[in-house]
């Protein structure tokens, strides 16, 4: 009996061991967290970062009362970003400290994606690695992975469905459920990890299962449905949210499928300078070209046919991505292309795990470079997160200079900012440029009987763009402060 506890014992410190190894990891390179922190709630004002935070701070403050008056955006991100929030609050409720725990549970998901398609755990652990050294020196860009509200927790669904996968079997009645709860969670909370990882997963799916594949694919047609009928029943508890129908999403891929049979060139053409436009999205699709060479040319000899066809599909995620994105007009951004630095680091990794004489030793060698970097960089780092935080401090003092009294207008950002960071109760209400009430990812409630209000009627306000001050007549400038620009009525 003693031998089993200690059997046991083990097995449960094992299940862990990959956290203690990656907490580590994270706490060695923390600063590299600090400046996507700050920079984006610092240098910018991205309060979508927010979202969840506040709503679970209502939801603590009020229940569902003060979750009532919610919208909530069309990736509704219930789970698991509020789900976490809602979870964390009651025992972090400090801003930082509550994202920062978020920031560790995203910065675990490529580790285990990676493991889930095989690499090894020494392998995984550079791919997790990797991937917060490039959102450390990219933070504007790829530092949106670490925070809520960015579509990165199409990893954590991408990781789950595999496993479900994996496992499937159709003679049980609790694997079906399972599939069932995934697959809603996801049209509820994250439909854009089908953008994203659709593709590879319905071939691995065929290839591993042959015809029992109709069975994840039907359970996945299913939970779209019961997605609705949750959001109805949000929409009816007073939580606003936005459909996953959308007449124009169809118009576009019409117009697609058009344009391939007349035109197939000016569409080619088309896609291509999409993936041009942006310089930064460029220069890592010109890399993952190499690096996929690279690997093809390793490991076409060294798989079997169905492991090397999975692998190419797998690397062609985000090319079909942007051109779903071409599809639809919508331009490519990183939040819908996480698979591509993801890509670069899994297929670079695979490629140098592949060489005999350097792959036992290349791992410890490359965490110790990094290492080495991250410390020589540490005061240039360091500066940054002041930076942010001095100009965050600012913006806060400038906003106490005005009446809390007195309901403001402000275009979106500075809303949620100003509710997370100020010591005060604000009545920031929310309006476009041209005037007009805008409730997007907000809480109705906040802004009371002000919402009814013509934009005229507010004395003061901020804005985030000095041109819009030329649109509202009767309104002059009276103080900039880090990018916010505070108005007042004449």
């Amino acid at each position: 009996m003693d031998s089993q506890r200690l059997f046991e014992s083990v097995k449960q410190f094992r299940c862990f061991k990959p956290f203690l190894f990656l907490f580590g990891i994270f706490a060695s390179f923390h600063l590299l967290y600090d400046v996507i922190y700050e920079n984006h709630l610092g240098e910018v004002t991205d309060s979508d970062v927010l979202y969840p935070y506040l709503f679970a701070r209502d939801f603590w403050a009020g229940g569902f009362n003060g979750i009532r008056g919610w919208n909530l955006p069309p990736c509704t991100y219930l789970f698991p970003e509020i789900v976490i929030a809602i979870l964390l609050f009651p025992v972090i409720p400090s801003v930082y400290s509550f994202h920062l725990v978020f920031g560790f549970f995203s910065f675990v998901l490529p580790f285990f994606f990676a493991r889930q398609l095989g690499m090894p755990k020494r392998y995984s652990y550079l791919v997790a690695l990797g991937f917060l050294f490039l959102a450390g020196f990219y933070p504007n860009s790829l530092g949106q992975f670490y925070l809520p509200g960015f579509h990165a927790m199409a990893f954590f669904f991408a990781t789950w469905t595999l496993v479900e996968l994996e496992h499937w079997n159709p003679k049980k009645g609790k694997v079906w459920f399972r599939f069932l709860v995934l697959m809603t969670l996801v049209w509820v909370s994250e439909y854009w990890f089908f953008v994203q990882f659709v593709p590879f997963l319905f071939l691995f799916a065929i290839l591993r299962l042959g015809w029992s594949s109709l069975g994840p694919t039907f359970i996945c047609l299913v939970g779209f449905h019961l997605a609705k009928a949750i959001t109805k029943g949000l929409r009816y508890m007073g939580i606003g949210t936005i459909g996953t129908d959308n007449v124009l999403l169809f118009t576009q891929l019409k117009r697609f499928g058009i344009l391939l049979v007349s035109d197939p060139n000016s569409l080619w053409q088309g896609y291509l300078q999409s993936l041009r436009n942006q310089e930064l999205l460029s220069q890592w699709f010109y890399w993952y070209l190499v690096i996929g060479v690279v690997y093809g040319i390793l490991s076409i000899f060294l798989h079997s046919r169905k492991d090397f066809f999975l692998a190419f599909i797998l690397y062609l995620s985000p090319f079909i991505t942007v051109l779903f994105l071409y599809a639809i007009q919508v331009e490519p951004n990183i939040r819908y292309l996480y698979f591509l630095p993801f890509g670069i680091l899994y297929f670079s990794f695979r490629s140098l795990e592949q060489i005999p004489l350097i792959r036992w030793i290349l791992p410890m060698v490359l965490v110790i470079g990094c290492f080495w970097f991250y410390l020589g960089k540490h005061t240039e780092l360091v500066t940054l997160v002041k930076a942010g935080e001095t100009k965050r401090n600012h913006r806060m003092e400038c906003l106490s200079e005005f009446d809390p009294n007195l309901p403001g207008a402000a275009t979106y950002w500075p809303i949620k900012y100003s509710y997370a960071f100020s010591e005060k109760k604000w009545n920031l209400v929310p309006f476009t440029k041209d005037g007009v009430y805008y409730p997007w990812i907000a809480n109705t409630s906040w802004d009371q009987n002000f919402k009814e209000k013509p934009f005229g009627s507010f004395g003061w306000g901020i804005t985030e763009s000095k041109e819009n001050l030329a649109f509202w007549k009767g309104v002059s400038l009276v103080k900039e402060c880090e990018g916010w620009y505070f108005f007042q009525r004449n």
